[in-house]
């Protein structure tokens, strides 16, 4: 679509009966005198669109966010401070929503309005890093002053025309881009790296600084934009109203609790020998998913089986491919507890020992998938012992050293993370712990050899998480000559003497100008 083309009377952010531009009427009574009584008639109409539109626009909020940014190579490092902008719009009772991703880890933020000529210091209310929204608000109340709160829309349908406001790189004016919705799906939002909920993609051109803007549609917001594919021309992503409403019913206790999990690992069900074997005697394509896992703590653990084959939730039949019909789309079948709140109902049908059953389930929240989850504006958990960097298997430390493990084939680092749920490698005590690097010391000569392992026990006991890691380690070193260290899949312990490190330790923080050998939980020594 050549948006340069693009019919006046389609502008997507303008009601239906907007026209052309006041210029260009003016231009057709100079040239075309034919068209004066036609053009004063619509005259009326043009100036109460475009009013309407700039009140719209009066209502986007230009975003500007000093933040902290910790290295999780060098975990002891102090933050290095890094300047962003991004893009919200008012909502009613003197909120801004934006996303979060634009102001993780802020210590300052400041926000302006298109017709302000002075910025506002503005602050975090709440922030969703599992659906990647934010709601800030300005204490002074001139910043809202002949403010419109927009209002949120429905869920737009395909090929209908989109208008994306913003401030993105390049200057510091208000952009307007258009498009049209050509895609509505569920995918993966990238700030967290883990978290999928429904997507509407976009023809328009979402760059940085977009980030937060409103999609608007008939006068309402469709929409925040908040992501984009590089290697494509124009491909945008926004987050839809149903995530938006969810995100804002979440907060009505002013506590946001976040999303809960269905929590099941499953297989399609298309081959026939397969439909045969498991005795599914369905109409075409409704045969299910078979459950090879179930997630501990999640909704599904409370009746669901490895061996089940789901055939329903909450009434809504299952494809063989996991898919449902939702208001005349396919989605995948998660999407129906997707916007569920912890404690609501959710009815299961599953095929089980050749027996239909139907099970009344609780939708439930879980920490089991936390890991993987992206972290912001907190300093990273560490220890540093002889030199050697202990730290939790989470995903910052996959972002940071994820391409060096898969360069250097330390494969069992990698397994223990990708497939932490698909082999049931979790453990309720919490995560894995890596020795990630080492300074030199004569202390830790010749002690490469032990470098990206996942630490199994201290002095016989077992590493459940990172701080018991933390505790197990000032236990032994105060009450047992010498710590011993073992690796999953390794014969080969490390083995620190207790004395040795009384003095070892001091003289390394020295050496490498390291002021805190451990932090856990934002308390360091």
């Amino acid at each position: 679509m050549n948006l340069r083309l693009m019919h006046p009377n389609k502008d997507p952010g303008l009601p239906k009966e907007a026209g052309p531009s006041f210029l260009a009427v003016a231009r057709r009574v100079s040239w075309k005198p034919a068209s004066v009584l036609f053009s004063f008639l619509l005259f009326p109409a043009l100036l109460q669109a475009e009013a309407k539109f700039q009140e719209i626009s009066n209502s986007v909020v230009q975003i500007n966010v000093e933040s902290v940014q910790y290295s999780f190579q060098s975990p002891w490092e102090s933050p290095r401070l890094q300047g962003s902008g991004g893009t919200g719009f008012i909502l009613e009772e003197n909120r801004i929503m934006t996303n979060a991703h634009v102001v993780s880890g802020a210590v300052q933020i400041r926000v302006k309005r298109p017709n302000q000529k002075t910025d506002y210091p503005a602050r975090v209310l709440y922030i969703a890093h599992d659906c990647d929204l934010a709601i800030l608000t300005v204490d002074n109340a001139a910043f809202f002053a002949d403010a419109r709160p927009l209002q949120i829309g429905p869920q737009p349908e395909l090929n209908t025309p989109v208008t994306v406001l913003g401030f993105p790189i390049g200057g510091n004016r208000l952009s307007i881009t258009r498009g049209v919705v050509s895609r509505i799906d569920m995918d993966v939002y990238s700030h967290s790296g883990v978290d999928a909920h429904r997507i509407i993609q976009v023809d328009a051109a979402i760059n940085p600084g977009n980030s937060g803007g409103p999609a608007i549609q008939n006068g309402k917001v469709i929409g925040v934009a908040f992501q984009a594919i590089t290697s494509g021309e124009n491909l945008g992503y926004l987050i839809p109203p149903v995530v938006i409403q969810r995100f804002l019913k979440d907060l009505e206790d002013g506590i946001y609790q976040g999303y809960v999990e269905f929590g099941v690992l499953d297989t399609p069900i298309l081959n026939p020998g397969q439909i045969q074997a498991l005795d599914l005697d369905r109409p075409a394509p409704y045969y299910g998913v078979q459950i090879y896992r179930v997630i501990p703590g999640s909704t599904a653990a409370q009746g669901l089986n490895p061996g089940d084959v789901l055939l329903s939730i909450n009434g809504h039949r299952i494809t063989g491919e996991g898919d449902v019909e939702i208001q005349g789309s396919l989605y995948p079948y998660v999407e129906l507890v997707d916007h569920l709140f912890d404690g609501d109902p959710v009815k299961v049908e599953v095929l089980r020992d050749g027996k239909i059953k139907e099970l009344s389930l609780k939708s439930r929240k879980t920490d089991v998938l936390d890991f993987q989850r992206r972290t912001y504006g907190s300093p990273p958990e560490y220890m540093l012992l002889s030199g050697y960097l202990f730290q939790p298997l989470d995903a910052n430390l996959m972002d940071a050293m994820g391409g060096q493990w898969s360069a250097n084939g330390d494969l069992q680092v990698l397994y223990r993370y990708h497939y932490h749920l698909f082999h049931g490698l979790y453990k309720e005590g919490g995560l894995d712990v890596v020795l990630t690097r080492r300074l030199a010391h004569p202390s830790n000569s010749y002690g490469d050899r032990y470098l990206n392992q996942v630490v199994e026990s201290v002095n016989g006991k077992e590493v459940l998480n990172f701080r018991q890691f933390v505790e197990l380690l000032g236990k032994a070193g105060s009450s047992e000559p010498r710590i011993v260290i073992r690796f999953i899949g390794s014969e080969i312990p490390l083995v620190l003497e207790s004395q040795a490190l009384k003095n070892d330790n001091p003289e390394i923080a020295r050496r490498y100008g390291i002021r805190k050998l451990y932090n856990l939980n934002g308390e360091a020594k």
